[in-house]
């Protein structure tokens, strides 16, 4: 019994190292790719981004649209995302060659339409296939034509209705508001206050009575007075050097402090 189970168990031995040698073969680190060397002589040229009728379409768009930002050759990974976060790649992989000739954008980078040119040369059925749904999902307007059949410039306005009034034309500078009317009209009225205020507490205040800018109303009343006048000070030199048009002051526009006469 025991030779016969024999071979079975050498077998079975086998196929559990060759498990085992297989597991660590397809656990062990694998080197990382190798990249190519970088050129040492870069071969390249600029060239415009747009041909010609990608230059006239762009032209049109400006002019129907100018208060909105367009964008060439944006990719619909762009402007779309997916709604389950596991499922990027799959996304990816499927819109990332994508992507439209024109998107008419707001200005927080909101895309609103998208243009294609349709030419003989381009894409496949699918691939319009492909942008016409991932359009309508995101709910952006599409419109595709031909080259030698361009849309005028009240057809393009029409792709961003909420938005065409504000594009038609340029708006002139907005008016003052009411409010600065307002405002305007009460600093007025403050300021007149103010100097009505300012002129009436002049004239009040005890300054104006007590001062040299005044009249004396104390000498009309001298010679009614209880008490005489100074000893060494008759009345004929008093009368004397008073002034005989009955000008008591002058007003001026600073008061100056007389300096202390010294003795």
């Amino acid at each position: 019994m025991t030779m016969q189970m024999l071979p079975w168990i050498i077998l079975v031995a086998v196929l559990g190292v060759a498990v085992i040698a297989l597991a660590v073969w397809a656990l062990r680190p694998r080197p990382a790719p190798h990249q190519a060397p970088l050129p040492t002589d870069w071969a390249l040229t600029a060239r415009p981004v747009f041909n010609t009728d990608e230059r006239r379409v762009y032209r049109l768009l400006r002019e129907a649209l100018p208060h909105q930002i367009i964008l060439a050759k944006l990719p619909l990974v762009r402007f779309c995302q997916p709604v389950d976060a596991n499922d990027v790649r799959y996304w990816y992989d499927l819109l990332g060659a994508n992507h439209v000739a024109f998107a008419v954008c707001s200005a927080n980078g909101r895309v609103l339409a998208a243009i294609d040119l349709d030419t003989e040369r381009g894409s496949s059925r699918r691939i319009a296939q492909i942008k016409q749904s991932v359009l309508n999902a995101c709910r952006v307007r599409y419109l595709r034509c031909p080259p030698d059949r361009l849309p005028t410039l009240a057809e393009l306005q029409l792709l961003v209705p909420h938005h065409t009034n504000t594009a038609r034309a340029p708006q002139a500078a907005p008016a003052p508001s009411h409010s600065l009317h307002e405002a305007r009209d009460s600093l007025s009225s403050t300021v007149a206050n103010r100097r009505a205020e300012r002129t009436a507490l002049w004239q009040d205040s005890t300054f104006f009575q007590d001062s040299f800018f005044a009249p004396d109303n104390r000498l009309d009343g001298m010679g009614a007075s209880d008490f005489g006048p100074l000893s060494g000070m008759n009345g004929d030199r008093a009368d004397s050097e008073l002034p005989s048009d009955d000008i008591g002051g002058v007003v001026v526009d600073s008061p100056r402090t007389p300096n202390p006469t010294r003795h």
